[in-house]
């Protein structure tokens, strides 16, 4: 089933806002089996926006429009499809109802605009919008199909989730289900040459998606029967396991930070952090996930060596003969922030995240991470510029994701009661 997709809005034509949605849809719609045959955008213009939609829609089996569903004059893209379609529009009372029980909960007053938002094209199926007040619509026209979703990425996003999977999952009469496994410490061309004879398959779809220091692969199956799916799926994560396993951080489990909070409260660990190099990073990452609360303790910022001393209680004898980045100093801070949390796991990071600061012992991008536990403690030496400009934020990040994943690790040796080597002052 080929699908164009056309992203409406005058600011994501000039460029002032990063087409998110387009990125997210037709990276969905491959997993679902679609076939993106082109992405088209369209300013705020009702007589383009239709030009645009009817060429769609004479090649294309779906076509999805994401945004100009507001309540200001120039959202008119239900009004300009409903026009192009020969539809009326008319007021649905649960998105009316829905519309005043939203500003009801902001306690802000209902401007008369809004309810332009309660009026959807006729004969169409509606999606509530749990996160906003624009109902999102799909439809049917002489045999093709029609959708309308929000354009705000945090009201589309959830919308597409919840009911747009399962509409599209009935036009293929097919159920689709997907697996995502999580990985870090692989660079994506090796993950692909791993799998590479795999890769090719349709069924399942195996989709490799790569961002700034970790690995997704979504592994995506259709068929008649759920079960039937679960079983093409397992199939081939078990053979993602047995070539990658080293690397999997997780399954379904969306990010390292949600891994690393899951481990511990399974295990019922308590982590702290003392971080310099990342300046509170891997703590608001921490904390960003819902329940933290059960395992993380503290997280503290020690970013010169007086407060290293003051706060962390590092030697001031370990500081001048070896340096605020060394894996002495990283050692002493991950052991020292567990004891005095009175937790079971440290972690710290300190190193030089550049542009400016390195030379040629201590160069940009040398960072050391500490695990401490209280059977062991692990230093590991990170060299992660590439040369680069701009790199800062990026060293920062992984350094955070490499602290986070040997955290994880960790715990998870604690249980099968295997004991690394110690790092020696």
């Amino acid at each position: 089933m080929n699908v164009e997709i056309i992203t409406v809005g005058t600011e994501l034509l000039v460029g002032n806002i990063l087409n998110t949605n387009a990125k997210y849809l037709a990276e969905e719609l491959t997993n679902l089996g679609f076939n993106i045959s082109k992405h088209t955008t369209v300013g705020d213009n009702s007589a383009n926006l239709e030009i645009a939609f009817k060429y769609a829609l004479s090649k294309n089996d779906l076509v999805i429009l994401t945004g100009g569903l507001g309540p200001t004059k120039d959202d008119l893209t239900k009004e300009t499809i409903a026009h192009s379609l020969s539809k009326n529009l008319i007021e649905d009372e649960k998105a009316k109802e829905k519309t005043i029980s939203y500003f009801k909960s902001t306690k802000n007053e209902i401007a008369k605009n809004n309810f332009k938002q309660s009026l959807v094209i006729e004969d169409s199926t509606i999606f509530y919008n749990d996160n906003g007040t624009a109902p999102g619509m799909a439809l049917k026209h002489n045999n093709k199909h029609i959708l309308l979703l929000p354009g705000p990425p945090n009201e589309l996003m959830p919308m597409f989730e919840k009911d747009v999977k399962i509409y599209l999952s009935k036009l293929k009469d097919q159920i689709i289900i997907s697996k995502d496994v999580y990985l870090f410490g692989i660079e994506e061309s090796k993950a692909d040459q791993t799998l590479s004879d795999i890769l090719p398959n349709t069924n399942p779809y195996i989709g490799i998606y790569a961002k700034t220091g970790e690995i997704k692969i979504r592994v995506t199956a259709h068929a008649p029967q759920n079960s039937t799916c679960e079983t093409l799926i397992n199939n081939v994560v078990d053979i993602i396991k047995t070539r990658l396993g080293e690397f999997i951080y997780g399954i379904d489990i969306k990010n390292m930070q949600n891994a690393l909070v899951k481990t511990a409260i399974k295990s019922n660990q308590k982590i702290a952090v003392a971080e310099s190099c990342t300046g509170g990073l891997i703590a608001s990452q921490i904390v960003s996930i819902s329940g933290s609360s059960d395992c993380f303790n503290c997280g503290i910022v020690c970013y010169s060596n007086e407060m290293k001393e003051q706060i962390l209680g590092i030697k001031e004898t370990t500081l001048s003969e070896f340096g605020a980045v060394s894996p002495q100093v990283a050692k002493q801070m991950a052991q020292n922030v567990r004891k005095i949390s009175k937790s079971d796991i440290g972690i710290s990071t300190t190193g030089i995240a550049g542009p400016t600061g390195g030379d040629s012992n201590k160069p940009v991008g040398l960072v050391y991470v500490g695990i401490s536990t209280s059977n062991h403690t692990s230093v590991y030496k990170l060299l992660l510029s590439k040369g680069q400009p701009n790199e800062r934020q990026k060293i920062r990040h992984i350094s955070a994701l490499f602290a986070m994943n040997e955290a994880r690790k960790a715990i998870l040796n604690n249980e099968k009661g295997v004991k690394t080597n110690d790092t020696s002052n």
